[in-house]
Formats: structure tokens, C-alpha cells, sequence
């Protein structure tokens, strides 16, 4: 009877303590976005140009009014900068480059709601990346759903500048990849 109690009462401290780190989780990711963000529109964040930049370093604010979304951009993919910011894919081209420059981001619970709200997105919205060398505006061509084994989809295919937002769909399933692109146009 004592062991009956003794495996339920941990099983409500295991619980508790898995909800705790989550909203901890979420407060801190929080906090960082939203001071990259302050620092960017204060002026005083220290965004890198394509030339100079870093695995981690911040390379772009992305902005898609459509969904209300503002986010810092940061060099590589890994787990460290997903984490905490999108992540600009170093196999693609950079922003204001003939190309397609590839920004990844994740759609969860704790780690990563960057792009948690990217499948609202429409062919036709505006998407603008701001660089330290000024502002690129790019608009949506077209939106696709594919495996994950598909990454034919984040490949150069012409010379023109785009711009690929790339994340795991449904939302906290992740077992396809939603691929949004957009032709830059000033």
C-alpha cells in the first residue's frame, strides 16, 4: 500500500516538474526574442553582413505582417540557433544575392514557436528581411507541403533572388515540411 502511494506521488512530482520546465522553457526563449527585437529597433543590435558572419551571429529581423510575426534571423541550422531564433541555412544564398537564401525555424510547445503560426501564410503576402544593408521585400509565389526526404525543394533552381521559409507540418507532428516561397521584388 505505502509503494502504491509512495510511485503516485512521484508520478505527480515527475508531472509537475515536466509543466514547470516548459513554461520556463517558454518564458526564456520569450525573453530572448523579444530583447533581439528591442536591441534590433533601438538600433543598437549588431547584425553581421553575409561577408563577416558566424555560426550563431544575427544575420536578419524577419517580418511577415500577415501573421503579425517579427523574428531575428541567426547564421546555421543547428540545434543552438534553432533554439532561439530562425536559423538562415549557410548551404543557400544570402539575402539581396542571386539565388535562394533558406531560413528554417520550428513550430512546437517550448523550443522554437517562431513559425508556429507560418501555415496562415497566403500566396501574394508580404515577407521583408532587414539586413544592415537595408531592407529586401519579397512576395509569396507559392506554398507547398513535402517529406522531409525532399530537399530538392530547397535547391537553386534559376538565377532570381528568392527567399524559402522552411519548417516541420502539422504543427507538433512535424512529419512533413511546409516550404513557403517568395520572389524578392524590391
Amino acid at each position: 500500500m505505502k509503494s502504491r502511494k509512495l510511485f503516485g506521488i512521484l508520478i505527480i512530482i515527475a508531472g509537475i516538474s515536466l509543466i514547470i520546465g516548459s513554461v520556463l522553457i517558454n518564458v526564456r526563449q520569450t525573453q530572448i526574442r523579444e530583447s533581439l527585437v528591442e536591441e534590433y529597433k533601438a538600433g543598437t543590435l549588431d547584425m553581421k553582413s553575409s561577408d563577416d558572419s558566424l555560426p550563431g551571429d544575427m544575420l536578419y529581423m524577419l517580418r511577415i505582417p500577415s501573421i503579425d510575426s517579427e523574428n531575428p534571423v541567426r547564421e546555421g541550422i543547428d540545434g543552438a540557433v534553432l533554439k532561439d531564433s530562425l536559423g538562415h541555412d549557410t548551404n543557400s544564398s544570402y539575402a539581396g544575392t542571386n539565388g535562394k537564401c533558406v531560413i528554417a525555424g520550428h513550430r512546437n510547445y517550448t523550443f522554437g514557436k517562431f513559425f508556429n503560426r507560418l501555415d496562415e501564410v497566403q500566396t501574394g503576402d508580404m515577407i521583408y528581411l532587414d539586413t544592415c544593408d537595408g531592407t529586401y521585400s519579397y512576395q509569396v509565389t507559392d506554398i507547398e507541403v513535402v517529406s522531409p526526404d525532399e530537399d530538392e525543394v530547397l535547391q537553386n533552381i534559376n538565377d532570381d533572388e528568392m527567399l524559402t521559409l522552411y519548417t516541420c507540418t502539422p504543427i507538433y507532428i512535424g512529419s512533413h515540411r511546409l516550404v513557403i516561397n517568395a520572389k524578392r521584388i524590391s
